[in-house]
């Protein structure tokens, strides 16, 4: 087949590239669907089907066909800026709250750290020069959203995690490529530094400026001055995508991924109509995008070039991901919002995409025409080799290593989506739970989905296969708050008798059915009665009344936590010298006990615990973290 499309190149061009595009289609089509019912990452299987169907094996995919008049680099060029900007329009900068420290910590220092650590093995073990050990360092201290993406949409992790793991593949994208844009300067311009210094300033600025600048025409000629049309605003986003990164590329070469990232993130965060049709066309785009790239970068490759790598080849991979990218997540977020489980998944999960694919086959490009050939065809098989050893082992083990060490999210699925629902959907999204809303009314569907977090089902929860799609087989709770008695009894009954011991707490609408409810064994909350408490205790308690309302973090608040840790089990509350917390009540074995100092812990007991918000966090560490 390879000898057919090399001939037919030669007949009519155009005609060989047409099918090795449509060849490349095809397959990738055919990995990301094998990617899905494998519940894994699509890079891993589109990087095998490369070097699969490319020229060493089957020979179907022919990229010299691409490379004659620079088609390839073209059409990589066009996948990164479509990539990197769907990447940052999909980014919550609200959700940085949550990871803001550790993300900084990530995209600065943890960039540094890779880079040194990664040129160091480099250079010891492969006998590379510094400069390109440093070039490899740096490409590959970037993750990227066309790898962490995919991940988490299959893995379930909370808040935090995801929110830490979404901004920095997504900001140390363009950051990395400047650092790697800066090493190679200094390769090719040795000892100008001035120049050096010049170029990584007029890189920055040039993406800068070209993203920020593109957002905000676009936001005019949406939002401001309705001068793009509903049916036209797909279209003129994704130019602008495409305009921020070859403007940028314009002034700066490197500076286009700086720009794409940039524009993306401001476009996500304005105001813009149709945003939602806009995010669902983008992630097709990139879809596409990232099937044609990979598979055409992998093709690239040679298997002789991957075995001359020899036994260091794979000894570097494991260490970037079991000494590398551990080091750089554990220096780099001391002191953050991460609690240690957190920082293991992290660790584990930094799989490399195609941003550094793309780096390093352009820096290769560019150093074998400056005299590298050698060291090119290194650095661009190691850099691969690092993408297909961590996509595939990090990728294919992340739902294992999530459960291991628990940054699963607990899921709470709420039956019913009124005011009354929403607002307490709202109130465990921001404490970092999961949330899944039935309902079947469409306008109340309509205004829960605009909760971001949030999975809406507008269907019947009456229905088994509902409530299974829900997560109520997973959940750790469901709250029935449908407007009717009558249906939250049944609801409760359908989730009981199919999904076992699970707890309900249903919503007593109106008084005299609250005994009905519990005599059927379900727990009830009557919004009158709340009330009615609440109204007592601002007249005749306000104080504690403000303490169990507290919102500010520096205010008291009153939290539960599970005794886990084998620090704190079988020892005395006088023992753990707990500092500026108090615990009030404990529960054992469904008993409610009052605790002293002689108190000895045991195992699941459930401790109630007054304090501020960083007294309880470092309480919650010390029950119920498993060390």
């Amino acid at each position: 087949m390879g000898s057919y499309l090399i001939q037919l190149n030669q007949e009519s061009p155009v005609l060989a590239l047409l099918v090795t595009l449509v060849c490349v289609l095809l397959i990738g089509t055919s990995a990301q669907i094998i990617a899905e019912r494998m519940r894994i990452p699509a890079t891993g299987p589109l990087l095998i089907a490369g070097l699969f169907f490319g020229p060493d094996l089957i020979g179907l995919v022919q990229p010299e066909i691409l490379r004659e008049k620079n088609v390839l680099n073209l059409i990589v060029r066009i996948a990164v800026a479509i990539i990197v900007f769907e990447g940052g329009l999909l980014l919550n900068i609200y959700d940085l709250r949550h990871a803001s420290r550790a993300v900084t910590g990530l995209v600065t220092v943890g960039l540094l750290i890779t880079t040194g650590l990664a040129g160091f093995f480099a250079h010891f073990l492969l006998g590379l020069s510094w400069e390109i050990s440093l070039l490899f360092g740096a490409t590959v201290s970037v993750t990227g959203p066309t790898v962490i993406t995919p991940i988490l949409r299959r893995v379930k992790v909370n808040r935090r995690v995801k929110s830490t793991l979404e901004s920095e593949s997504i900001i140390a994208d363009p950051l990395g490529v400047i650092l790697a844009a800066i090493i190679f300067t200094a390769i090719i311009d040795s000892g100008d530094w001035s120049h050096i210094f010049t170029h990584g300033l007029t890189t920055v600025a040039a993406g800068s400026a070209s993203g920020v600048i593109t957002a905000l025409t676009i936001y005019l000629l949406s939002s401001r001055f309705h001068l793009l049309p509903s049916k036209f605003t797909r279209l003129g986003i994704l130019g602008s995508a495409l305009i921020a990164y070859t403007v940028a590329e314009l002034i700066a070469h490197e500076s286009g991924v700086l720009a794409a990232a940039i524009a993306g993130i401001a476009v996500g965060s304005l105001d813009i109509p149709h945003k939602d049709q806009v995010e669902e066309f983008k992630g097709d785009l990139a879809s596409i995008s990232i099937s044609a790239v990979f598979i055409l970068l992998a093709a690239s490759l040679r298997l002789n070039d991957l075995i001359s790598l020899g036994w260091q080849g794979p000894l570097i991979v494991a260490l970037i991901m079991l000494v590398v990218r551990p080091v750089r997540v554990f220096v780099s977020t001391i002191g953050s919002e991460l609690k240690r489980r957190e920082k293991i998944f992290i660790s584990l999960v930094g799989p490399r995409g195609i941003v550094a694919a793309s780096v390093a086959t352009f820096f290769a490009l560019e150093l074998t025409e400056k005299g590298y050939q050698e060291d090119a065809s290194v650095l661009v098989t190691l850099v691969f080799a690092v993408i297909l050893g961590t996509v595939l082992i990090e990728g294919s083990l992340a739902n294992w290593i999530s459960k291991v060490f628990k940054v699963m999210p607990r899921l709470t699925v709420i039956i019913g989506a009124d005011e009354t629902a929403r607002l307490l959907a709202e109130k465990l999204i921001e404490s970092g739970e999961s949330v899944s809303v039935i309902d079947t009314n469409p306008d109340n569907c309509a205004e829960a989905k605009e909760l971001k977090e949030a999975n809406v089902y507008c269907e019947d929860a009456t229905e088994v296969d509902v409530l299974r799609k829900a997560g109520v087989g997973t959940c750790k709770a469901v709250i029935v708050a449908t407007p009717s008695d009558k249906v939250n009894i049944l609801i409760s009954q359908v989730v009981r008798s199919n999904f076992g011991d699970k707890r309900i707490v249903a919503r007593a609408n109106t008084t005299s059915n609250v005994s009905a409810f519990r005599e059927a064994g379900i727990e009830t909350m009557s919004p009158v009665q709340a009330s009615v408490a609440i109204l007592e205790n601002m007249v005749l308690r306000p104080s504690l009344f403000q303490l169990l309302a507290a919102t500010e973090p520096e205010e008291e608040k009153i939290d539960e936590v599970l005794v886990r840790s084998r620090r704190s089990i079988d020892k005395s509350l006088a023992e753990l010298h707990l500092e500026n917390c108090l615990v009030v009540a404990l529960r054992r074995d469904g008993d409610l006990i009052q605790p002293s100092g002689s108190t000895v812990l045991r195992y699941n007991d459930i401790l109630t615990i007054l304090g501020d918000e960083r007294s309880l966090e470092k309480a919650k560490k010390l029950f119920e973290i498993i060390d």
